[in-house]
């Protein structure tokens, strides 16, 4: 009986001791986890809150870290996932929620973040906190303040609630929310802007105008504000619009699509090489927009440059292969090259992904002709023609005489 109580002591003791070492071990690689992503480690950091949640599966805090060093390497399903665990045990922990919130917003979940930010606002203010954030402009030209999930936050909310409702089609709430933000922050450029583009999408221009002028003179580095007022100016004050572009683009040199509309308007100026130099840029920075290379291979093609525009053509079809712009163009360059055969297959591609595309038949025509296919290139020429297509009488007559 004394042996038996003593091996029972024994077992428990033992059992004891064994949960505290795999409490203490879970805890040992959670603060490891903390210290790698505080030195922006992400994957030592990663297989350490693996580890730790390994061990002790209810360790909550690991589900909220581990999800902020997903989403720093691009995972961002696996960072919700991770920040949905944790908010299950804290539903109203601000930090978290907001986290989340951001979270789904960034990843174009608008209904779900919506639901967050509002959330957030139906909580009291207040309340222990832990991080800092920091509210950057929206082209990323520099901090503008700092603020927390506990105090400071709802212009915050208000802003990012505005920017769901623009996204999301309804630009009469998004007004409300961007006046909420502003009664709040009247002074942040980022909350005119916002609603600038709100009221441009309501084409109020007048208003729009007004309030990028507003963020331009409590932000004169606010490229964004630059841009889009840079777009009133365009067709008709060019000179003007360009100068706002370049300012935009001196405030912040990462803006690809300053570059791009700078280059649109070069080109219509003439100004090819200052368009090309620009476009050039638009690429480099955002090199996964199709339209930038497009633009660019056209360029090209009017400085004579034929290679590199089919080139930048052959990307336009890698990036987006049903683009039946980029097959046109393509066999546009092919045809100057003098290779019809190969344009004649890319302007039936074209058709094939717009069967509607009265251009590409006509160009079609022309590539059928210049390999004496008269058949073909009539019935091409007739085609365009019913879609919409001028065409010169003298030339269906060559094109479809019959003899």
């Amino acid at each position: 009986m004394a042996f038996s109580k003593f091996l029972l002591t024994f077992v428990l003791s033992f059992s004891v001791l064994a949960g505290d070492a795999q409490t203490r071990s879970a805890t040992y690689y959670f603060e490891k986890g903390e210290e790698s992503l505080k030195n922006k480690s992400y994957k030592t950091a990663l297989a350490h809150f693996n580890e730790c949640l390994r061990l002790s599966p209810f360790y909550y805090d690991a589900y909220y870290s581990r999800g902020l060093v997903r989403e720093q390497m691009g995972d961002h399903q696996g960072a919700l996932t991770d920040f949905n665990i944790y908010l299950e045990s804290d539903p109203e922990d601000k930090e978290v929620l907001f986290t989340r919130a951001v979270s789904r917003y960034n990843f174009g979940q608008w209904a779900m973040a919506k639901e967050d930010f509002l959330k957030l606002l139906s909580l009291p203010e207040g309340g222990e906190t832990n991080t800092v954030y920091f509210q950057t402009g929206q082209a990323g030209d520099g901090t503008t303040r700092a603020f927390t999930a506990q105090r400071h936050l709802k212009s915050t909310l208000y802003n990012y609630l505005g920017l769901i409702e623009t996204k999301l089609k309804v630009p009469t709430k998004a007004l409300l929310y961007y006046d909420s933000a502003i009664t709040l922050e009247p002074t942040n450029s980022d909350y005119f802007l916002n609603r600038g583009l709100a009221y441009q999408v309501m084409l109020d221009t007048v208003r729009a105008v007004r309030d990028y002028q507003q963020a331009l003179s409590l932000n004169p580095e606010n490229s964004l504000a630059k841009h889009n007022l840079a777009l009133f100016f365009k067709g008709s004050d060019n000179l003007q619009s360009e100068v706002l572009l370049s300012e935009a683009i001196e405030a912040n040199p990462k803006l690809p699509y300053s570059y791009a509309e700078r280059g649109l308007l070069r080109m219509k100026t003439k100004n090819l090489r200052g368009a090309l130099d620009d476009y050039n840029q638009a690429v480099r920075l955002n090199p996964n927009e199709v339209d930038y290379w497009l633009n660019r291979g056209l360029i090209k093609e009017q400085l004579n440059d034929i290679p590199g525009a089919l080139a930048d053509y052959q990307q336009v079809i890698a990036l987006k292969p049903d683009y039946e712009k980029g097959w046109l163009n393509h066999g546009n360059a092919c045809v100057k090259l003098n290779r019809f055969a190969d344009a004649i297959e890319d302007y039936t591609v074209a058709i094939t992904y717009y069967p509607e595309y009265g251009l590409a038949y006509y160009n079609r025509c022309v590539a059928y002709h210049r390999l004496g296919k008269k058949a073909e290139a009539c019935e091409d020429l007739k085609h365009a023609q019913k879609l919409g297509i001028s065409v010169d009488s003298k030339m269906k007559t060559q094109i479809c005489e019959t003899k």
